[in-house]
């Protein structure tokens, strides 16, 4: 069932759209738990269906994707409930006003009928793979948004997962919408030309009843109003009622009324001048209470919603009244109600079947129940507050097992509280979305490993060993898709940290001592676990301090020198000075000590200019012999005053003299010259 622009309406109450693991998250904070969630199935199942799907893998697909928004939910310790459509859902509109249909006719059909399943096969495989993973689901009689109201006003779940804006109208407070991995609540699957931006995590909108009344003015008993107004699948509604005049008639006996807020038109304040209108003086009645109170005795919580139903008798003359007493202000006063003129040509009437569907739907009053032996459990024990009184039938459809419960009083038969969460060894989906089940378990196979904080929430990375897991759950895709592979693949998730210090604090506390001690040895080179070496004062790794510590051992001797690499280091990376081994200075044999090395040839007189007569004679050295000592030169004989090289050299750079023995006056001239600094170099032999 759906209200057309309801969603639009009622947009200013919506929540800031948040991410499950936010959601998770503060509900946590607040009641340390994760929450429970009534899913409206009809909901997964149309955004399963896509056109591009063929038909032989049609089936499979929409299970599989089904399966995969389900599991997510669990992935994060949500306990959740499926709802499924059943038989009894109201007949559309023309059928219904063709057939003249009563709902006390509905009602005889209801208690007279066991089993309310649609038998649609992709639904009935949707079943099986949640018995096989123990997963809880209801048939619900009628409209599955309407089951899930009741389950979520009866306190069995927190919130109700639905598109349809009906699950308020009847009666649900809580409402999640547009479940989807688009940040932006945009309400349907967005064109290829809008910025919609799509996640690898799933968003949610919050909406709820008490935010609504404040934000638009409209409760629960004015939005049942307005629906029976307004219209939707199953009735066109009244005349020439749209939504923006059904809300004006809605809010009448409100402060947000249009009498008291709006402001008088020129054309209105004319012929109130002229005395062709007269202004009233008294504000319309409050038609949505009068007419919620034509059907129903009270609204408290019951176990079977339609016996707060006035009898048929009773609503039929209450409702003649209430059409009459509007009717009459419609038409005399309506520029009271709807703030402008507006011509009614006929009275306004309402069908009751729509609002009695609304007011009291068809449920099955089989109510779920979370233990803690199976996959969609959240808790380690069972919840047994409900808001009603009396006798009450539990079921799970994960056993099939069922249970009387004594509002108030224990039920027998049930587990006991858990120590670790429950995961099915036959389970055969991504073990990601058992992890946080895991996690609670003793075999060590989920360890916390890292830290982040995103989108205003701390997480903890839950890392797992996929080869230990898949061993464990031989049927789960990892398993299935690489059995014997090297490569582990992708083998962590990132979960609320508060989620993981509810259920397996003892992860949290391992990793925050190794990242203490991680911090400790980066910063002492050390760690500061003691060994009873350490206590003894006799680890290797640390040496006694002070002067007077007696050392028991050579540090020195526990571990033995690495031997030097043979290889030569690269030229870039040697040390400037540093010496290959066999390599030598050139100046091994000169005398070291020397403060400054003197140029031999700073004392050469400049040949190339005649001396003038202004000049001073210049005296002519003496003749200096050169002697080497007969060991250090080979190549000089000491008879010889000069240098010769021998006639054999082809790299001799200089010519040898033809006369031996023979004084050169060019070497006569210079003058003296320190031979201490100068050297041969020798040639190699």
């Amino acid at each position: 069932m759906g209200i057309p622009e309801l969603w639009e309406l009622l947009k200013p109450a919506f929540s800031r759209r948040l991410t499950l693991d936010e959601l998770v998250d503060q509900f946590i904070k607040d009641h340390r738990r994760p929450p429970r969630i009534a899913i409206d199935a009809y909901l997964f199942i149309f955004q399963a269906d896509h056109s591009s799907i063929t038909i032989e893998d049609k089936e499979s697909i929409l299970v599989q994707n089904v399966m995969s928004k389900i599991l997510a939910l669990i992935g994060l310790n949500i306990s959740v409930v499926v709802v499924f459509d059943g038989v009894l859902k109201p007949l559309k509109a023309k059928s219904k006003e063709s057939l003249g249909l009563m709902y006390e006719e509905e009602l005889e059909k209801l208690k007279s009928t066991s089993n309310c399943s649609e038998h649609h096969p992709m639904v009935e495989r949707v079943k099986q793979e949640l018995k096989r993973n123990r997963i809880n689901f209801v048939q619900a009689a009628g409209e599955g948004e309407a089951q899930c109201a009741y389950l979520q006003r009866l306190g069995v779940v927190d919130y109700c997962l639905s598109q349809d804006g009906d699950a308020l109208v009847f009666g649900a407070s809580k409402v999640l919408r547009n479940f989807s991995r688009y940040v932006d609540d945009i309400g349907r699957s967005p064109t290829k030309k809008t910025d919609a931006t799509l996640k690898t995590t799933y968003y949610v909108t919050p909406v709820d009843i008490e935010v609504v009344e404040k934000a638009t003015g409209l409760s629960l008993d004015r939005l049942v109003f307005l629906a029976s107004l307004r219209g939707g699948d199953y009735s066109t509604g009244v005349k020439k009622i749209g939504i923006t005049n059904a809300r004006n008639l809605a809010l009448c006996g409100t402060s947000r009324a249009l009498f008291h807020t709006r402001v008088k038109s020129k054309v209105e304040l004319k012929e109130l001048k002229n005395g062709l209108t007269q202004e009233s003086g008294t504000a319309p009645p409050d038609f949505a209470s009068e007419f919620i109170q034509c059907f129903v005795r009270d609204r408290l919580p019951r176990l079977h919603p339609w016996e707060l139903r006035l009898d048929p008798k009773t609503r039929r003359l209450k409702l003649v009244a209430f059409l009459s007493r509007m009717n009459y202000h419609l038409r005399e006063h309506n520029r009271d109600v709807f703030g402008r003129k507006v011509t009614i040509d006929e009275d306004l009437k309402f069908d009751e079947y729509y609002t009695m569907v609304y007011l009291f739907p068809l449920i099955n009053d089989r109510i779920p129940i979370f233990k803690p032996d199976t996959l969609g459990s959240g808790e380690l024990e069972v919840d047994e507050n409900l808001n009603i009184k009396g006798d009450v039938l539990r079921a799970s459809s994960c056993d099939g097992k069922y249970y009387k419960q004594r509002v108030g009083e224990p039920i027998d038969g049930l587990p006991e509280k858990q120590r670790s969460f429950f995961t099915p060894k036959n389970y055969n989906w991504s073990v990601k979305y058992i992890l946080s089940k895991c996690m609670t378990h003793s075999s060590g196979l989920v360890q916390v490993t890292n830290f982040k904080e995103e989108d205003g929430v701390e997480k903890l990375m839950l890392k797992y060993d996929t080869f230990a897991v898949c061993k464990d759950y031989p049927e789960s895709v990892e398993a299935k898709k690489n059995p014997g592979s090297s490569s582990p693949g992708k083998n962590y998730i990132w979960v609320p940290r508060s989620l993981v210090e509810l259920y397996a604090p003892k992860l949290v506390e391992g990793f925050v001592e190794q990242k203490k001690e991680k911090e400790y040895f980066k910063k002492h080179k050390c760690s500061p676990q003691k060994t009873t070496l350490d206590s003894l004062g006799l680890s290797p790794s640390k040496k006694p301090t002070g002067p007077s510590a007696p050392v028991p051992f050579d540090l020195k001797t526990i571990s033995p020198k690495k031997s030097a690499p043979m290889v030569s280091p690269s030229p870039k990376k040697r040390k400037k000075n540093e010496l290959l081994p066999g390599q030598r200075k050139l100046d091994f044999f000169m005398k070291t000590g020397a403060t400054k090395k003197e140029n031999p040839f700073a004392k050469v007189p400049d040949l190339t200019q005649q001396p003038t007569q202004d000049d001073p004679p210049v005296e002519l050295p003496q003749e200096v012999h050169v002697e080497f000592k007969e060991d250090d030169n080979p190549f000089i004989e000491p008879e010889e005053p000069h240098v010769l090289f021998r006639e054999d050299e082809d790299d001799n750079p200089f010519i040898e003299a033809k006369t031996t023995g023979r004084s050169d006056a060019f070497f006569l001239s210079l003058p003296d010259i320190a031979t201490d600094d100068i050297f041969i170099k020798r040639r190699p032999a």
